[in-house]
């Protein structure tokens, strides 16, 4: 298929556009029109996004790029998320990647997971739903969280082990954001990250908000991919964990 001259160039400038900026709003009239165009929606289609690994998608409030599941030049690596998020290994890591998960699971917690179900998380809530399944893991059979993380494949006895290692709170800090030895500002470092991210954002380090992007993602996107699914699905009710023999046979693939 040919391409006329006026929608590739329109289609390329939307993708540098949200390379450089993350976001196109109508403020840019021209560029948030094109989106709509067929042909210049058939050159993002068929042309940019399988070459680039990207998919752009929009909301009444933007367009936007992410990137696709199998990225890895427009997608973080592991390094680079611990610098992001100021983690110090891939631990710190794998813990953010389980809070992450847990925030998910808490607003898209029905049989419809295309939409959310509430429209904040109190922080607290979130540290105390990562707790309370960590504490699962920590009370279970070494052998049945073993199990589990094969199917799941998420390292939980590690995350678990560092996440009990640390305060919940430190009222003594500042900037609640520095500190390093305590379960919320862990959290609201994950949630600046999401808020740079245009992900989510943190209302007076108390509460979390899924902003448009992220929501779009998710009923979109995100639970086309089975695991992500199964993951959002599991972190809803409490662990199949409790060291008996018929949690270790629910945790078996």
């Amino acid at each position: 298929m040919t391409y006329s001259r006026e929608a590739t160039t329109l289609a390329v400038r939307l993708f540098l556009r949200l390379l450089a900026d993350g976001e196109v709003t109508p403020a840019d009239r021209t560029l948030f029109r094109s989106f709509q165009d067929p042909e210049v929606r058939a050159v993002i289609q068929d042309v940019l996004e399988p070459e680039a690994h990207v998919i752009l998608f929009a909301t009444d409030q933007a367009i936007y790029l992410t990137p696709a599941v199998d990225n890895d030049l427009f997608g973080y690596r592991n390094d680079e998320l611990r610098d992001a998020m100021a983690l110090q290994n891939n631990t710190q890591l794998y813990t953010a990647y389980f809070a992450i998960l847990c925030l998910l699971a808490a607003f898209y917690n029905s049989d419809d997971q295309r939409q959310a179900t509430r429209e904040f998380l109190a922080v607290e809530a979130l540290e105390k739903m990562i707790s309370d399944h960590l504490s699962t893991v920590l009370a279970a059979d070494e052998a049945a969280v073993k199990a589990l993380e094969v199917q799941t494949e998420l390292t939980l006895g590690s995350v678990a082990a560092y996440w009990d290692g640390l305060d919940i709170y430190d009222d003594t800090l500042k900037q609640l954001t520095r500190g390093r030895k305590n379960r919320v500002s862990f959290l609201l470092r994950i949630g600046a990250f999401l808020a740079r991210e245009g992900l989510a954002e943190v209302l007076d380090h108390r509460e979390i908000r899924l902003l448009p992007k992220l929501q779009h993602l998710i009923g979109h996107y995100y639970f086309h991919e089975q695991r992500k699914d199964q993951l959002l699905q599991l972190l809803q009710r409490p662990l199949p964990l409790n060291g008996s023999a018929e949690a270790s046979d629910r945790a078996t693939p």
